[in-house]
């Protein structure tokens, strides 16, 4: 054969092999708080089920977007800016032809005990019991109706967009039944046993339906919106997290895969052996669904699955930001394995060029050594960067498990110290003051929403001594209630501030002191984010049940650059941990502060003149001379994509 033709047919072939292989398909995950990510260098060890999954796929054919949101229902998931529309509109997260999504909702769905928080609240304002609205929560969804329209539309609007929808059944609830042996009807989130309904113009609760009626079961509705798609698989997670939670008991449950006195959410551990089991009956369906479109989604990701791989770190993302230099700039990683070779053993972890490795933050080395039995092994690890110079710094973390060794490689950017002037904005709350003192930045006043200001009734917490008075907010009506198992993302406290034109803020800690007043209940997530629609939030600290009227602050070291123009915002979730409503409790507020340096913004070129060419004289015809319209040929019409 003539070696050009054969070259180019090698080349041809290479170039086909690939455009086969293509760019990594996206796992995007869509739910609630207990799908959703958590800080690893955070305050707790809670983890969503999402968050882990990443260690059971080929991460070189695939990419896990986890979009879980807490205290995200199907309707307000769908509804609120900054999710659902991010996916199918625009964006980095924006799903592609070819990508899977899995959808998980219940546990916010079932507001109202199964009824819809919109048709609730109309009902009562119809009635003129006004004082019964602020208790309503819209997030909630009717299982056989409106939860089942919610979940069509997340899956009829990524069909359209060529990506390929899996049903996912929501974890269940550590809510064991009897003696222990059974998760109880709830747990599964069937409600069939307390619901409530609005029916014959009555708002009826404590209903109840025999064990075999599933209207208000959320899983059964699941998968029967699952069913209506000829290629829409469903995965019954609810069950095999049930049947985990069995397997262990209850009180190896409550100390080891729960988070807290909580039982909803889980820790690292929990979240992972969640995550396995989803990975694991994903590759048993794979290989034993009967509908031919179902079983071809279900064997494109399965193909990826990878549930006996050793010991690993996540997250796989080795990118450890930006860190000023000489800073000690440190990034949690989970070390686990599952199902090891041996019973017990140990894995050793090391870093090089400069990075430390630590068990307890307290002593660092090149090298740590992890003791492992029961052939399972679930721990954090912690890594300190080499910030020695300017420049990017990297490093390969490596795990031996003494059967096989993995690297990863770490990197950080460290940059000098900006020169720039100080600037802040600063809301100290004294005497009912909403505005903030600045510099530079353009702040405006404390706002809210579903939240009160109490004016004129600021209180001293117990600790710190000394601490001065602050703001205190309350839910409107005055009473919260004893549903919130999280934040719930249309009630919160908001402080913003806006960068002036002209100037970059270099931003490099934002404070504030927080305190539950009334009771040992209160809970509040603090988060940042620089978009208008709140999406991309990230979490600067969390309380959980805090102790009565302590006061805690909140200090998170920053390093981002805020262009001109762009805004600031951060919002503070408040609920309250309770089993039934409850009045007399609020949140107390002071001291928040926004703090870095600006400078000046690069004035950006001067587009360049367009360069004007004269144009040449028609050519002469036989007849008269034809006008330049007539002359020019229509425009070919532009197809939108």
């Amino acid at each position: 054969m003539n070696k050009r033709i054969l070259s180019t047919i090698t080349c041809a072939f290479a170039v086909f092999s690939i455009a086969l292989a293509g760019p990594k398909k996206k796992v995007h995950t869509i739910g609630d708080s207990t799908m959703s990510e958590y800080v690893a260098n955070g305050s707790t060890d809670k983890r969503g089920w999402g968050q882990m999954l990443e260690q059971f796929f080929n991460l070189d054919n695939i990419t896990i977007n986890n979009r879980g949101k807490a205290g995200a229902s199907s309707k307000s998931f769908y509804k609120e800016p900054g999710f659902w529309d991010t996916l199918v509109k625009g964006g980095k997260d924006e799903m592609k032809a070819g990508d899977f999504l899995l959808i998980q909702f219940a546990h916010n769905d079932e507001k109202n005990n199964g009824a819809d928080g919109e048709e609730v609240k109309r009902y009562f304002m119809m009635k003129g019991a006004t004082y019964r609205v602020s208790g309503i929560d819209y997030r909630g969804t009717t299982p056989y109706e409106t939860y089942k329209e919610y979940m069509r539309n997340f899956i009829k609007e990524a069909k359209e967009m060529g990506v390929k929808p899996i049903v996912v059944g929501p974890v269940s609830r550590k809510y064991f039944d009897g003696d222990g042996s059974i998760i109880s009807r709830a747990g599964k989130h069937d409600l069939g046993e307390s619901y409530s309904i609005i029916k014959d113009g009555l708002f009826l609760e404590e209903q109840k339906v025999g064990p075999n009626d599933h209207t208000y079961d959320y899983v059964a509705s699941a998968k029967d919106v699952a069913d209506e798609f000829d290629d829409v698989p469903f995965i019954n997670l609810t069950e095999l997290s049930a049947q985990l939670y069995i397997k262990y008991g209850n009180s190896y449950c409550t100390s080891h895969l729960f988070f807290e006195s909580d039982k909803t959410h889980t820790t690292a551990l929990g979240a992972a052996l969640i995550a396995r089991e989803f990975a694991i009956q994903l590759k048993k369906q794979a290989e034993t669904e009967t509908n031919e479109k179902k079983k071809a989604v279900l064997q494109k990701l399965a193909s990826n699955v990878i549930v006996g791989n050793g010991a690993s770190v996540t997250p796989y993302n080795g990118d450890m930001g930006l860190a000023y230099v000489g800073s000690e700039k440190e990034q949690t990683f989970t070390l686990s394995a599952f199902d090891m070779a041996a019973e017990s053993g140990s894995v050793k972890v090391s870093v090089n060029n400069g990075f430390k490795v630590s068990l307890n933050k307290t002593s660092w080395s090149d090298a740590v050594e992890v003791k492992y039995s029961n052939s399972t092994l679930m721990t954090p690890i912690y890594v300190r960067a080499n910030t020695s110079k300017a420049g990017i710094s990297t490093c390969q973390l490596t795990v031996n498990d003494g059967s096989a060794t993995k690297t990863q490689e770490l990197k950080i950017e460290n940059i000098d110290r900006d020169s720039g002037e100080e600037a802040y904005a600063k809301w100290t709350l004294e005497n009912d003051q909403k505005t903030a003192t600045t510099k530079f930045l353009e702040a405006s006043e404390v706002a809210v929403s579903e939240m009160v200001i109490e004016e004129g009734h600021q209180r001293v917490p117990v600790s710190p001594s000394g601490h001065k008075k602050m703001m205190l907010f309350n839910i409107e009506g005055g009473e919260w209630p004893g549903i919130d198992i999280d934040e719930v993302s249309t009630r919160y406290i908001e402080f913003k501030a806006k960068v002036p034109k002209g100037k970059i803020l270099n931003l490099n800690e934002i404070s504030l002191d927080i305190c539950g007043f009334g009771g040992n209940n209160s809970c509040y997530d603090v988060y940042l984010s620089t978009k208008d629609d709140f999406s991309e939030p990230e979490l600067l600290g969390e309380g959980i049940k805090t102790p009565k009227d302590k006061c805690s602050t909140i200090s998170k070291e920053l390093l981002k650059k805020v262009p001109q123009g762009q805004t600031l915002y951060i919002r503070i979730y408040p609920w309250m941990r309770v089993s039934e409503k409850v009045h007399g409790k609020c949140i107390g507020i002071s001291d928040v502060m926004i703090k870095g340096t600006v400078s000046d913004a690069p004035v950006p070129p001067a587009p360049k003149k367009p360069v004007h060419k004269a144009s040449k004289p028609a050519a002469k015809t036989g007849g008269a001379a034809k006008s330049g319209n007539a002359a020019k040929k229509p425009a070919t019409p532009v197809k939108k994509k």
